[in-house]
């Protein structure tokens, strides 16, 4: 097993050790019966030796192995000691030794490795309260740090200077509520960080590749609901759907910086990104899935052998969000598209190349697209089989039966195209406009700044007047004079016969 598969192993460690919604019960017996069932559910198996001692439970050798879905590779994670301490009150206490050096191990197509991943901490508190079908988890922490250590690849040793993983978290609070109901566990979860670093190296010299990425966050937090059945088969997505299973949550962050560094087969590439803020959500449920990032005041730098300079790029807002249907409905259902890219900007290295004598405003570039719909998936697109005849059939894997353009903007070196419309899409009709449904609708665009930008096109030498004349003279068919000077404006519309007017005139 390579470096590469302990990665997986290390983030079972990590969440097991980072996230309390894994551990839930009243007392302590009680409580590691109850992570045996549900770890047990998700797939591994679970062992260790038990000593009770008053209202203290000590674990050690607290074992999870599993079988890797749908891989021939197996992962076990060894918790050498912890206790589950009865407080008298009704609450359980979880003391963790400090340091804490899981073992992980693992092994694969590629061989077998292991390491250690230790665990140290200051000011940690875990404490599980509530009744065992409604339990509420608290957690706190000054310093968590988790560092790899003892890392092997096959019989080889892995010294820390070939492989490093160090993770740091400063004050650290969460609360996890966790409710068992019939067949499925909902767990509800909140957590803040006041600050992370992470430092990941590799260093494989012998063959002409290294890599490192550190960096760090700031103020962040966790909101997030996952619904698990019992009974869990992480290889049948499908299934697991059906049963219940659901997710939906949010990372954010107030502000972040990292740097790359890396070489192979003869190129060095090294890059730095700092960011105020931004954000990842993504859910999903049978019916659903929905996923979305964002960014603000978002810097990169890079360089490298094989760019001839640095590379500055500043983008003031990043976003992409997706949101539509991922079943098979014999009605229609919503979907949302958006994307922005706002304000960016680049170094006047980048500008040079192509417009070395400043012809081009340099003002910041945007591009923003709002889109909601309505639609009707035609196959069950996480069951396997459908997927698969999806990917094979000739046809469409959904019908489109309305789209709503909220907002189109395009905006760069001094022009401006802005644009809302709507369609309905009639998709028994696929013959007045061959090989899609008839559309009806309009869509009002207004451009400005379209005549200065082909002035300073053929100023460049990038395109002669001849050449600008056909681009001029589709804006003076398919457009009228704006409100201003060098503004056009445009209504394009889609009647019911399938006509295609422009302003008011037939040109199709």
């Amino acid at each position: 097993m390579s470096i590469h598969f302990l990665r997986g192993s290390t983030a079972a460690a990590l969440c097991l050790f980072t996230a309390p919604a894994a551990f839930a019960d009243i007392s302590a017996q009680e409580l590691w019966t109850d992570w045996q069932q549900y770890l047990g559910s998700v797939g591994y198996d679970v062992s260790a030796s038990e000593q009770m001692s008053g209202d203290t439970l000590t674990l050690t050798d607290f074992t999870m192995a599993m079988q890797i879905p749908n891989e021939d590779a197996a992962v076990t994670i060894v918790v050498p000691s912890l206790s589950l301490v009865g407080n008298g009150d009704g609450t359980v206490s979880i003391e963790i030794p400090n340091p804490l050096p899981v073992k992980i191990s693992g092994k694969g197509p590629e061989g077998a490795g292991s390491g250690d991943l230790i665990v140290t901490h200051t000011g940690t508190v875990f404490k599980v309260s509530g009744s065992p079908s409604d339990i509420t988890y608290n957690h706190s922490s000054t310093n968590t740090t988790l560092t790899l250590a003892n890392l092997t690849d096959g019989e080889k040793a892995v010294t820390p200077e070939q492989a490093r993983f160090v993770l740091s978290m400063d004050n650290t609070a969460g609360q996890t509520n966790m409710v068992l109901d019939g067949m499925l566990r909902t767990i509800t979860q909140s957590a803040t960080v006041g600050a992370v670093a992470y430092d990941i190296a590799v260093d494989d010299s012998e063959n002409g590749n290294m890599g490192s990425f550190k960096g760090a966050l700031q103020g962040v937090s966790l909101d997030a609901t996952v619904a698990i059945p019992k009974e869990l088969d992480p290889s049948d997505m499908a299934a697991m759907v059906k049963a219940g299973f659901a997710t939906d949550g949010t990372f954010a962050y107030t502000g972040g910086n990292s740097a790359i560094n890396g070489s192979g087969d003869g190129s060095t590439f090294a890059a730095t990104t700092s960011s105020q803020g931004g954000s990842f959500s993504f859910g999903m449920n049978a019916q659903r899935i929905h996923y979305g990032i964002t960014g603000k005041a978002t810097a990169i730098e890079a360089s490298g052998s094989d760019i001839p300079f640095p590379v500055t790029l500043n983008l003031a807002e990043t976003l992409f969000n997706i949101d539509m249907p991922v079943a098979k409905s014999d009605t229609p259902q919503d979907f949302a598209l958006a994307l922005t890219l706002g304000e960016l900007t680049m170094s006047d290295m980048i500008w040079g190349l192509f417009d070395p004598a400043g012809n081009l405003p340099r003002d910041p570039a945007t591009l923003a697209l709002d889109l909601t719909g309505q639609g009707k998936l035609l196959y069950d697109i996480l069951d396997p089989a459908q997927a698969e005849a999806m990917a094979n059939s000739p046809t469409p894997p959904a019908e489109l039966n309305s789209l709503n353009i909220a907002n189109l903007l395009v905006q760069a070196v001094g022009a401006k195209l802005t644009g809302v419309g709507a369609f309905t899409f009639d998709n028994s009709d696929m013959q007045t406009i061959p090989g899609m449904p008839r559309p009806e609708g309009a869509i009002d665009l207004a451009l400005n700044g379209a005549n200065a930008l082909i002035d300073n096109l053929i100023a460049m030498g990038i395109i002669s007047d001849q050449e600008a004349m056909p681009a001029r003279m589709m804006m003076g068919m398919f457009a009228v004079p704006g409100d201003g000077p060098d503004s056009l404006k445009s209504r394009i519309e889609i009647n019911a016969q399938g006509h295609i007017l422009a302003n008011g005139q037939r040109i199709k």
